[in-house]
């Protein structure tokens, strides 16, 4: 269990990696002397790369060792991170996200894989929802403590701790983890996307994310339009969204039933919380049952995509968690981009359709699967 614990704390320290520029925004652009719009590129340039790169890098590194590998990953964050406490020149810091971004989709796509062989006698879903975890944990209270610390001690401040949380864990797992050989020597890519269920696994985690993030990317002006939230609450109720996703990965990781069925199920509640949130136009508290729901999906959402990954092809663990880490990131980038267009043409209601309606095609896709897409062998 510890093991697990310290394999959580690496994916809480490369969630907040990646997301850090969003709640330092403002301090990083002054700091670089560049536009905030500049900055915003860190996040969406990264994950876009993440999923350009996860498939080929996964299956470049499949036959080294995973204890080798999660730990070179977390060296990796660690000395980037600590290098970008340094910076002074934008053109660097994009360079240093790029080097890190290499490394988070292989990071993303042996985690849940890692995470079972570390404890082979407690159900596969257990056992990835201690390891996503940190993901919970790091949306509930990630960017809130990266602004705090830049605010207090500068943004510099956040990458160095950040950096140096990466290389505890790091020397952690040198001591804690035993050699864990790689179980496939060499993975075919062109082999791997002649099976369906590859394509399939990619394309209906990117509908899924997409639908989130076309809505969550901007929850704020959502949360400022629609039931008309005080300033001074948005941040109360941020921190229920996250607290409800911890909440919702201890229930998830819990439920007997497929990780299929329970994307299922997260995406219709999205579709459903979208309604209270309109309905919380009219009944403002009902925002506070909003984010409640809102927070237990998004939890689901972050761990099911792999686990259901990991049923359709338990023989190409690592393979399908690979596609599916492109499916995430390109939905994290497609929501974005889908939900800021809508946003800025035509307002918060038509963010809730859009997102919604994004949601209504990935459970249709989910149905379709089930019957014509068959598990790799």
């Amino acid at each position: 269990m510890v093991r697990l614990v310290m394999l959580s704390v690496g994916a809480f320290i490369w969630l907040v990696t990646e997301v850090m520029p969003i709640g330092l925004l403002t301090d990083i652009a002054q700091g670089l002397q560049v536009s905030p719009a500049r900055v915003g590129l860190l996040v969406t340039g990264y994950a876009w790369l993440v999923a350009l790169t996860a498939i080929p890098l996964t299956l470049l590194t499949s036959g080294v060792d995973r204890r080798t590998l999660v730990a070179s990953l977390l060296l990796l964050a660690g000395s980037v991170d600590v290098a970008c406490a340094f910076v002074t020149n934008y053109a660097v810091m994009a360079v240093l996200r790029v080097v890190l971004a290499l490394g988070h989709g292989i990071f993303w796509s042996v985690i849940a894989g890692v995470a079972v062989r570390l404890a082979p006698d407690i159900p596969v879903a257990r056992a990835t929802g201690w390891a996503f975890t940190g993901v919970a944990v790091g949306f509930a209270g990630g960017i809130p403590l990266v602004s705090a610390i830049g605010q207090w001690l500068g943004w510099r401040a956040d990458f160095a701790t950040c950096g140096v949380g990466a290389l505890v864990v790091f020397a952690a797992a040198l001591v804690l983890l035993p050699p864990m050989p790689a179980q496939r020597r060499h993975l075919d890519l062109w082999r791997l996307l002649r099976q369906p269920v590859f394509a399939y696994i990619a394309v209906l985690t990117m509908l899924v994310i997409t639908a989130h993030f076309t809505a969550y990317t901007y929850v704020i002006p959502l949360l400022q339009s629609i039931p008309h939230s005080p300033e001074q609450l948005i941040p109360v109720l941020l921190l229920v969204y996250g607290v409800a996703g911890i909440g919702g990965n201890w229930v998830g990781a819990r439920l007997p039933c497929s990780a299929g069925r329970l994307i299922g199920m997260a995406t219709a509640a999205l579709v459903a919380s979208h309604g209270v949130m309109v309905a919380a136009g009219w009944l403002p508290g009902l925002v506070w049952v909003d984010m409640v729901v809102w927070g237990i999906v998004s939890a689901f959402m972050n761990m099911a995509p792999q686990n259901y990954a990991m049923e359709l092809a338990p023989n190409e663990r690592e393979a399908a968690c690979s596609f599916s880490v492109t499916g995430f990131n390109a939905g994290i980038g497609a929501g974005a981009l889908c939900g800021g267009v809508v946003l800025g043409s035509a307002g918060a209601y038509a963010v809730l359709a859009w997102s919604a309606g994004i949601a209504v095609l990935a459970l249709l896709v989910l149905a379709a699967g089930r019957f014509v897409v068959r598990p790799a062998k």
